[in-house]
């Protein structure tokens, strides 16, 4: 029987998805449930179910959060992802972060129903017939270059490598078990808990991939494609390139075939530098915008596995050079990497969020002090987005709050007003800039988000009792 958890923080959701879906009929069991992310998160450590349908909006740790520390810790689990219509958006972006599915509020049995069962189709068709090579053997000998003991799997499976009959490897990253390849020429073996090699016939991995495309495994894994190859020298070049493609699922997001890019790869070393040197600034908007670029390359392909690695590892590297420790931590590879984030925009976003104390002035309220759970997403929103055009409706509608209610909540919490709050973190904004760039008054106005460069001066003077002019010269000449 496959076991279910259910994370709902509302009580009557979840009695009524436990007494209105026929689990035992698609072959589940509902063991538990919990009320918040943490608890949920608990019981994912202790029970490992093989299903679990969680809440967007929880208190303690929200659904997104429970999705992405999950799949680290049992990375077998499957989450569809429970949301009412005004969390869509939240919905969609739980989809990166390797959901089955999600279902909208108010639900449809037949729809979790629906699901329950691709669900229980899709571990039949996962039953493996024939047993991989042991443990990592071939994997460790391509690795060493033990050609010797490759030769000897080829010469067993009777796999004729030449140049008359070129193989291609293809690499699956996802899998929990090996597909049933029985009815190939070929060689299949693990490379890590959930990465599998294959070795085939040129003439015959077409036929193997629309084979995959019949159990779903296109759907739900990264396909990796490596170089045909006709000496068994070639071969750990073309599977390490077959495993690269694979890991195209966690750059891009999305689940597919993919074969290695041949066109030249855009060296990350520039962004590199350039957050190097945002850091140094702490110019956190900066740091953003950087931030965002490079989730765009990865989403197009053009950044692979390799620069994600890199990337969260210079940040970190990074940070303890300026100061600050982030609450990230070293990873040993690329497969780590995976587990913990699913794709680079999940990792892109975390980094974002880890690294906000190093951005935040001194003088600002400290968000960690903040008891208001929706007031602290708010504050965090609002210093991402500060130079953009922000409106107390626009908040109200991205939170789920009344504009009255939004207001008198901050003011309470924070001890000043929106209005106000963003007001001040454009200004500091902008004083750090008049220091340390050569831009215009205006285009510092601009960058800062006011739009009237008379309104600009105005607030700055306002704050700080002279004009940004004033202010400029007045600090260069103490440099």
């Amino acid at each position: 029987m496959r076991s279910v958890i259910i994370a709902d923080d509302e009580k009557w959701i979840v009695e009524g998805i436990k007494a209105g879906v026929n689990w035992k009929k698609y072959g589940f069991e509902v063991i538990d449930d919990a009320e918040n992310g943490q608890e949920a998160l608990q019981l994912i450590q202790s029970l490992r179910p093989t299903l679990v349908l969680t809440d967007i909006k929880m208190p303690v740790m929200n659904g997104l959060e429970l999705i992405q520390r999950g799949k680290a810790i049992a990375p077998d689990t499957i989450f569809i992802v429970l949301s009412g219509h005004a969390e869509f958006a939240y919905a969609q972006k739980a989809m990166n972060y390797g959901t089955f599915g999600y279902c909208l509020k108010p639900f449809e049995i037949e729809e979790i129903e629906g699901m329950l069962n691709r669900i229980a189709q899709q571990h039949d068709s996962k039953t493996v017939k024939e047993q991989p090579i042991h443990d990592f053997e071939l994997y460790e000998a391509v690795c060493s270059g033990d050609l010797e003991r490759i030769n000897l799997w080829l010469d067993e499976k009777k796999i004729p490598l030449s140049k008359d009959t070129p193989h291609i490897p293809i690499v699956i990253q996802g899998l929990s078990s090996p597909v049933d390849v029985r009815q190939f020429s070929s060689l299949v073996f693990p490379m890590s808990r959930r990465r599998y090699g294959y070795l085939l016939e040129e003439c015959q991995y077409e036929v193997f991939l629309q084979g995959l495309k019949q159990t779903e495994v296109v759907q739900e894994c990264g396909v990796g494609i490596g170089p045909p190859i006709s000496d068994i020298q070639q071969l750990d070049a073309s599977l390490e390139s077959a495993s690269h493609a694979a890991f195209s699922m966690f750059t891009t997001g999305m689940p597919g075939c993919y074969r290695v890019n041949p066109q030249q790869e855009i060296p990350i070393d520039e962004k590199l530098k350039e957050i190097s040197r945002i850091l140094h600034n702490k110019d956190r908007l900066g740091f953003i915008a950087a931030m965002e670029s490079i989730k765009k390359l990865f989403k197009e392909g053009t950044f692979t596995i390799k620069e994600a690695y890199l990337l969260y590892t210079s940040i970190l590297y990074l940070f303890p050079r300026e100061g600050t420790r982030v609450s990230g931590r070293f990873f040993e590879g690329y497969e780590q990497l995976y587990y913990r984030y699913g794709t680079a925009e999940a990792m892109i976003d975390d980094l974002i969020l880890m690294t906000l104390d190093i951005f935040m002035n001194r003088n600002e309220t400290d968000i960690s002090r903040i008891s208001n759970h929706k007031v602290k997403e708010i504050m965090l929103y609002i210093r991402n987005h500060f130079n953009q055009e922000i409106s107390i409706q626009q908040l109200a509608n991205q939170f789920f709050l009344s504009p009255n209610y939004l207001c008198q909540l901050f003011k309470k919490e924070v001890g000043e007003t929106i209005i106000e709050h963003i007001s001040r973190l454009r200004i500091e904004y902008a004083c750090k800039m008049l220091i340390e760039t050569n831009l215009s008054i205006y285009q510092i106005s601009e960058k800062c988000g006011f739009q009237d460069y008379f309104y600009f001066t105005r607030i700055f003077k306002r704050h700080l009792k002279m004009t940004p002019t004033q202010y400029r010269e007045l600090n260069n000449e103490d440099i």
